[in-house]
């Protein structure tokens, strides 16, 4: 249950910075939404991998 969990934050971590560059790019003063949204996703992601290696439980 835990990996998928895992999976679950790296998955949700990817769109997000997807949509922050999506976001970013069609809109006009983006950048800094799009930084919010790479730093935010990218510690979504980090958090998955953290679980995710920890081997069973």
């Amino acid at each position: 249950m835990r990996f998928y969990f895992a999976k679950l934050l790296e998955l949700i971590g990817i769109a997000n910075v997807g949509f922050g560059l999506v976001h970013g790019l069609t809109n006009e003063g983006g950048l800094r939404f799009e930084l919010r949204m790479l730093i935010i996703g990218s510690a979504i992601f980090l958090l998955g991998r953290i679980i995710e290696g920890r081997g069973p439980a």
